[in-house]
């Protein structure tokens, strides 16, 4: 049995389905930061703020992953540049990211 703690794990890593156009959906593991709720608030406000009057949001949510991602399961290097690429190629990752980090950081598991 595992240990319970009041300070949790600065990282942890997960699965995330990532939808392809014309294929299975792809599965790439992240290693994410454990952030608070009120982290998150607060990130969340920087990111509506940089996104105002925006089209383009690669940008915006390119340094919102930045904040949460410490690093993935991909030969290419991880930094921005290349999350740019990763949110550009596939429109829907930074919502599959997103929504997979809130649900396991919330403890949300879905049986099978």
């Amino acid at each position: 049995m595992s240990k319970f703690s009041l300070i949790p794990n600065p990282t942890f890593s997960i699965s995330v389905s990532i939808p392809r156009a014309g294929a299975e959906d792809g599965k790439l593991t992240f290693t994410f930061r454990h952030k608070t709720l009120e982290e998150l608030r607060v990130m969340d406000e920087e990111l509506h703020k940089a996104a105002e009057g925006k089209k383009d949001l690669t940008g915006p949510q390119a340094d919102y992953l930045m904040e949460v991602i410490d690093g993935w399961a991909l030969p290419d290097e991880f930094n921005r540049d290349n999350v740019i690429v990763l949110l550009k190629n596939y429109p829907r990752a930074y919502d599959s990211i997103g929504l997979a980090y809130t649900k396991e950081l919330m403890g949300i598991r879905e049986k099978n």
